[in-house]
């Protein structure tokens, strides 16, 4: 007769049948929220949804997940005369030009951050890092008060049976290694790369999208973008993650810390994933990728050529926000898009530290003389 598994064996096992129940679960609650019977027959959009701006139909569209909407935001300020952007060698400068223009309650956030009691002009790299990221939080606020929950939803209660599971599963496992812990050497000392391998890999999650929004920018049609230090940030949180993680698996057990990093990955791709628009949004979604066919058709080859990336003062053209926030225009607006996630992604995770201050005040200097000229 085969001797039976050791109970705490039989913990770890049960664990690891948990992990593939919530991940089942996950990705079914996921495929059922987003499924969305689409028309049969489409037809091009001639004008945008009145109802939203391009900033909302961009905050749709990327899930909330990441500030581009900001540089939308920004970009359609400029469309209507507000702000005027130029570009310098190495930094953007923005000015305000028409304080009585009507602006969407985002873009008016925005203002009020970088113009109220601050002067009428800011480089980029000059705005410091606290007020930039405190900005586009305050513009995260301001867009999900106007999309949530009508047009999107964090769909939350159907995320709490999978934590319920996997708050469970992760108890039978401590249990399991409770004797290893107990027993080890270095006590309490085992939570800090744990601690430290959670902190890297939510630093790893948050400045994800401004490299990928670069490495985007290198597929065939696009303009390319280069990548500066700002973006290998990512890959150092990455391996200061697993490099976390080892150590917790050294001073404990590497199955212990192979279910615990397991758990904590599924259920932040779960909370990412059951985040989805609701049937309005959907609806709304519809529309607006009608219009991105008449853009995409009609309108994305003349925006991609009215600027050149290295142009001092682009044209603010009506439909250039749009076209940025659908994900039609790979020129000037793509850019600045990517060097505003480059500034807001790098500070997320470590908002005390400016990076190469130096070289940003020279940057600004020179944009300063640019303007000047």
């Amino acid at each position: 007769m085969a001797p039976l598994p050791h109970p705490e064996e039989q913990l770890r096992v049960l664990a690891w049948y948990g992990l593939a129940i919530v991940v089942g679960y996950l990705f079914a609650v996921s495929v059922i929220l987003r499924w969305h019977p689409r028309r049969t027959v489409r037809m091009p959009r001639y004008q945008p949804p009145s109802e939203v701006s391009p900033a909302v139909a961009c905050y749709l569209r990327e899930g909330g997940a990441t500030e581009k909407p900001v540089a939308v935001a920004l970009v359609n300020m400029a469309a209507k005369g507000s702000v005027r952007i130029e570009q310098g060698p190495k930094d953007y400068l923005i000015t305000q030009a028409d304080a009585s223009v009507a602006l969407e309650p985002e873009e008016q956030t925005i203002a009020d951050a970088l113009f109220h009691g601050r002067g009428h002009a800011t480089c980029l790299a000059d705005v410091p890092q606290p007020r930039l990221e405190q900005m586009a939080r305050a513009v995260h606020a301001c867009l999900e008060s106007i999309a949530e929950p009508d047009l999107i939803s964090s769909h939350f209660a159907w995320l709490v049976p999978a934590l319920t599971l996997s708050f469970w599963c992760v108890l039978a496992t401590l249990y399991a290694d409770g004797d290893d812990l107990r027993n080890s050497q270095f006590g309490g000392t085992i939570v800090v790369p744990g601690l430290v391998g959670v902190w890297a890999m939510l630093a790893t999650i948050r400045t994800l999208p401004a490299t990928f929004y670069k490495l985007k920018s290198h597929l065939p049609g696009r303009t390319a973008l280069p990548l500066d230090r700002t973006d290998w940030k990512v890959f150092y949180f990455l391996l200061t993650a697993l490099a976390a993680w080892a150590a917790f698996a050294g001073l404990s057990s590497w199955p212990l810390a192979l279910q615990l990093e397991s758990f904590l990955l599924v259920n932040l791709l779960g909370a990412v994933t059951l985040r989805a628009p609701t049937r309005a949004g959907y609806d709304l979604l519809e529309q607006v990728d009608d219009f991105r066919m008449f853009l995409d058709e009609v309108d994305a080859d003349r925006v991609n050529r009215v600027t050149a990336p290295d142009a001092p003062a682009p044209s603010p053209e009506q439909s250039r926000a749009w076209a940025l926030a659908l994900g039609v225009e790979h020129s000037w607006g793509e850019q600045f898009a990517a060097a505003l996630l480059n500034r807001l992604g790098a500070g997320s995770a470590m908002a005390s530290i400016e990076d190469n201050m130096p070289e940003e005040r020279r940057a600004g200097a020179e944009i300063l003389d640019l303007r000047l000229k």
